[in-house]
Order: C-alpha cells, then sequence, then structure tokens
C-alpha cells in the first residue's frame, strides 16, 4: 500500500511523496490513517528555512532530508498482536509527522497518543499540539490570583499562553508588533494588547499596570526579546523564557542581568520538552495529561483554538502553507493540512 509524506529536502525546499505503508507491524505498534496535522510555526520553520542548525548535521533528528511535522490527528487502522487496550477506529493525537500514515510504537513510553473525542474536528485536535508548548509556562510560573503578566509574542504559541493565563485568573497583556496579531488577540478575549517599539511598549506597560508586570512570558524564541521582557518585570518578578532562541543576539548584558541582581527578577525557562511524554510517579504534569487538559477546554469551548488557524489546505500545498506562514503573517497565521483528500 501506497501512501503519502511531506520531505524538506534542503532549505525552502518541501514536496509531499510516496511512501510504503508497512504491512507488518509489531506487536505493540498501532497503524495510524491521518486526518490532519497542523504546522509549527516556531520549530518547524526553523527547519524548513535552514535556521536550525541541526538541519545540517548528519545523523541530526531533523537533518535534511527530513520528514517534518508533530501535529497529527488521525485514526487507528490495524494494531499489533499484543495492543489489547486500544481499538480499531479510534481517533488518536499524536506527534505523528506531516504523513498521511504513520506507526506508534505503543509500549515506548517517549510516543504520545492521546484519545481525541469525536466532538472536536481534526484540524482542531490536531491543532491542540501548540497548546502543549504553551501550556508548560503556566505550569513553571509563581502565578497568584490577579497578577499582571505580558505575554510578548501574539503568534499562536503566545496568544494560547495568553489566554490560559487568563483562565487562571491573571490580567493579561498582549505584546506584539503587528496589529493583525493584536486583533486576532483581542477576537478570543486578550483584551488589553500594545505595540509599538521597546520604549513605546515597556511605557505602556508600566502605566497600565502601575510600574510593571510580575511575569514576562518571552513567547517568539528571539534573545532580543527577551531581553525587552525583562525591562517589564517588576522587583521579585519573573521572565519566562517560552520561545526557543535560534538566532544570535549580540547586546550589553549588564542591562539584562541589572534586574536579576538589583530586583531579583527570576528567569525560568518552560522548554514542554522538560516534561514526561507519559504519566510517570511522582511527576504532576506530563505531556499526555496536558494533551487531554487541551483537549478538553478546546472541546468544552474554554480554549479558542479555531480563530487561530487562518488556512485549511490539502496536504498536496504544504509548500504554499509554509510560504505563506513565512512571508505573509498578516494573512497566514496558522494552518492545517487535510490528509484525507487526494
Amino acid at each position: 500500500m501506497t501512501g503519502r509524506a511531506a520531505v524538506v529536502s534542503a532549505a525552502n525546499q518541501v514536496a509531499v511523496e510516496p511512501i510504503e505503508v508497512p504491512r507488518v507491524l509489531g506487536p505493540h505498534d498501532a497503524l495510524v490513517e491521518t486526518e490532519a496535522t497542523f504546522i509549527s510555526t516556531g520549530t518547524e520553520l526553523a527547519n524548513f528555512t535552514g535556521t536550525d542548525p541541526g538541519v545540517h548535521r548528519p545523523g541530526s533528528w531533523n537533518a535534511f532530508p527530513a520528514r517534518p511535522g508533530y501535529a497529527n490527528c488521525g485514526r487507528i487502522v490495524r494494531l499489533g498482536s499484543e495492543v489489547h487496550d486500544r481499538a480499531v477506529g479510534e481517533r488518536v493525537f499524536s506527534m505523528g509527522p506531516h504523513a498521511s500514515h504513520h506507526v506508534l510504537a505503543l509500549d515506548d513510553p517517549t510516543v504520545l497518543a492521546v484519545r481525541a473525542p469525536d466532538e472536536i474536528p481534526s484540524d482542531l485536535a490536531a491543532a491542540v499540539r501548540m497548546g502543549l508548548v504553551s501550556i508548560t509556562s503556566l505550569h513553571v510560573a509563581d502565578l497568584a490570583l490577579n497578577d499582571w503578566v505580558a505575554v510578548f509574542g501574539l503568534g499562536l504559541v503566545g496568544n494560547l499562553a495568553a489566554q490560559m493565563f487568563a483562565l487562571a485568573g491573571a490580567r493579561v497583556v498582549g505584546v506584539d508588533p503587528l496589529p493583525a496579531r493584536r486583533a486576532l488577540a483581542r477576537r478570543v478575549g486578550i483584551e488589553r494588547v500594545v505595540g509599538g517599539d521597546p520604549a513605546e511598549v515597556l511605557a505602556q506597560l508600566r502605566e497600565l499596570t502601575g510600574g510593571g508586570v510580575q511575569i514576562a512570558v518571552e513567547a517568539v524564541g528571539h534573545a532580543a526579546v527577551a531581553a525587552q521582557a525583562i525591562q517589564a518585570v517588576r522587583p521579585r518578578g519573573e521572565l519566562i523564557l517560552l520561545g526557543s532562541p535560534r538566532v544570535t543576539f549580540e547586546a550589553d548584558l549588564y542591562e539584562f542581568l541589572r534586574p536579576v541582581h538589583y530586583t531579583w527578577v527570576t528567569i525560568k525557562g518552560a522548554l514542554e520538552h522538560r516534561v514526561p511524554r507519559n504519566p510517570t510517579p511522582g511527576v504532576r504534569h506530563t505531556i499526555a495529561d496536558n494533551a487531554a487538559t487541551v483537549l478538553d477546554m478546546v472541546t468544552a469551548g474554554r480554549l479558542h483554538l479555531a480563530e487561530l488557524i487562518s488556512h485549511r489546505l490539502p496536504a498536496a500545498d504544504i509548500a504554499r502553507a509554509y510560504h505563506g506562514l513565512l512571508n505573509d503573517p498578516e494573512h497566514y497565521w496558522g494552518v492545517a493540512l487535510d490528509w484525507r483528500e487526494p
């Protein structure tokens, strides 16, 4: 049986190519037929453009040629002989690639396979992946009811983080230079948004909050934004690094470290991959639990995710999707791919 999968062969080159779907499964495997996948505008586009150095190192997980994608919703169509707690026809959210079919090794503790309710459309179930990135910032935060929180960067990850902090009882301010992203944040309930150059943003935040925020979340993945965000944090507050820094930034460390030393501002990392994938004794938060939480909030309408999908395209249009996300952020901000279309 022949399937299809996206392949990034070199920087800025992606296509959907035929693949052979496995005929024989291991005893603990599940074959999933994909309904929809979702494109990550952070890690995935950094790999596509060749910005991440790993793509140029043979043997790296993302080395060219690479099969991209890690946000997948599909149905189990075949099971290995030793799988007894899953069923053919079951719908699952996983970190599967942009492909029509993929195999999940269910006995591998690093493999994610979370049941996705039929009530939620497949494109939304796949897009839940972005919520898993965002929710870690909430888990590491020292948050109290009614705290001021500024989220720097209102792309998908930042937008969802802002929504989550608001749901947790914070007074949230979204920060982004793009008017379209600020407008989208307002549409999903983030009432306070600011933009402008760094000095203007800092002045607006200090005036709005009466001196600064308790928590600043850097959701862009750029050290320059982190250097901007830390200046808005009040004494004994914290800066949370949610985005993954990928480009070189040269600056005077004095200004960046001054709040840490003189006003005891804490810097915290919030990389989701430091969280176990599946239930682990003694660990409260796992990615599987986070996925179930985000799926539940989206299904219940508490977390607005549908508005964050700007395009739903056939899988064959993945090149159009990548270039739109890179070059036209005013119109492309979240793209789901439908693998059920030929």
